[in-house]
């Protein structure tokens, strides 16, 4: 039997690169975890954070930005989730070639009547906008229309909420690849991405937190070991190694 709150412990403490989450995504999918299945369950979790954050009742419509890869897809469960759930939900899409998963979604998002298009004039009046343009694995300098909609969003008022990375970040080390979604939140995915936490990444990253999608940790070690050389310090693996309980006459002299 798991135990689920010493496994969120562990979790909540690992950092892998990107060549590390490769190498553990490539044990799923080899293991029969079908890539499908995946996005759907990484979606739900997201759409129903995001139900629980920001309720219909206080969200007016909410606009997805879509990439080409599987962070699109991702980004395109969460916005059939919403139109589900009785948000008003538009989708903007700048890319005409899409990854096979990703142009499924695209279609069946389309067939749904949810308003979707490749000009930002769709995102117009939404108070709530969810990054899915590009997140894990970016290593090229974004361009037009890319950048155009990505300076147009920043200088908005709209809260944005970015997928696993802010768009234009780059996995490992948070430089910013020409131009870069300043997120109001992040949904980091499955295991923490070392970029999110190098101090060049932290003005775009917003308030950051892990939507764990149930990874093995028997998978997480085959690829990163027992013992990792980069750890995430949480408060409660600080707690255990700072002695807070001291007599009042000690000093700085005393153990």
């Amino acid at each position: 039997m798991i135990d689920t709150q010493q496994r969120q412990k562990e979790i909540e403490q690992i950092v892998v690169t990107q060549q590390q989450m490769r190498d553990i995504e490539t044990r799923l999918f080899a293991a029969g975890m079908p890539v499908a299945a995946l996005m759907e369950k990484v979606g739900g979790l997201i759409a129903r954070r995001i139900q629980a954050l920001y309720p219909r009742s206080q969200t007016q419509q909410v606009g997805i930005l879509v990439g080409p890869g599987h962070n699109g897809g991702d980004a395109l469960v969460v916005a059939r989730e919403l139109h589900f759930q009785g948000y008003e939900v538009s989708i903007y899409c700048p890319f005409s070639k899409l990854k096979e998963l990703t142009a499924q979604h695209s279609q069946y998002a389309q067939s749904l009547g949810i308003p979707y298009s490749d000009s930002l004039a769709v995102l117009q009046g939404c108070d709530l906008v969810i990054d899915g343009l590009f997140g894990f694995g970016l290593e090229r300098v974004l361009t037009d229309p890319v950048t155009t909609a990505i300076e147009q969003l920043n200088q908005s008022s709209q809260t944005i909420l970015s997928i696993d990375l802010p768009s234009g970040l780059q996995t490992d080390t948070g430089e910013v690849l020409g131009i870069a979604v300043r997120a109001t939140r992040t949904f980091c995915l499955g295991l923490w991405k070392l970029g999110l936490l190098q101090d060049q990444a932290l003005d775009y990253v917003g308030t950051a937190e892990l939507i764990d999608f149930d990874i093995p940790l028997a998978d997480v070690q085959a690829v990163i070991g027992n013992s990792q050389k980069i750890q995430r310090i949480t408060k409660a693996s600080a707690a255990i190694d700072i002695p807070l309980q001291r007599p009042p006459f000690t000093h700085k002299y005393k153990q």
